[in-house]
Formats: structure tokens, sequence, C-alpha cells
């Protein structure tokens, strides 16, 4: 994870995001919004994937995502059906 150059609040990761990335990023995001340049990512974990789901849209703006990753994005923040509406009563 880089920060781009001249910005404190634009954040190019590249490769991975995982581990300290994920939570650098989680304390950013905190602070103010934050820029995310995410066209290099080539493996994320679950937990940043569900961290970007349930972001406001206004702590963050995507610049850039595979579009691999912006659907998992997406799934993960779609509502997930209950037991009931599955048919799985007893």
């Amino acid at each position: 994870m880089e920060r781009e150059t001249g910005s404190s609040d634009s954040v190019r990761v590249i490769g991975t995001l995982t581990g300290p990335p994920l939570e650098l990023l989680l304390e950013m995001v905190g602070r103010a919004e934050v820029m995310l340049d995410l066209s290099e990512v080539r493996e994320v974990e679950s937990d940043a994937v569900r961290l970007l789901a349930q972001l406001a849209p206004d702590q963050y703006k995507l610049l850039a995502c595979p579009k691999w990753l912006a659907v998992r994005i997406e799934m993960e923040r779609r509502p997930r059906p209950s037991a009931e509406a599955l048919g799985n009563v007893a």
C-alpha cells in the first residue's frame, strides 16, 4: 500500500489487501474520505471485502478496482436470505 505523491488521502494498494495494510486502511478511513486505487490488487482477505462493503459512501471513493473485486464487494452488500426465506424452518 502506498500513498499517492502529494496527497494525504489517496492510496494505491498493490498486491494484497490483507493484515497490516488492511489495518492501516481502516485507520485512514476513520479520519477522512480516502480515494482508493485498487487497480493492482491481486489478493484480498474476506475481512477486507466486508470492510469495503460496510463503509459508507462518504468514507471512501474507488478510483480504480478490478472487476472481480467490485463483484465481491457488491455481493457482500446484498442482504443474505433468512432461514425462513430458504425454507429451512422446522
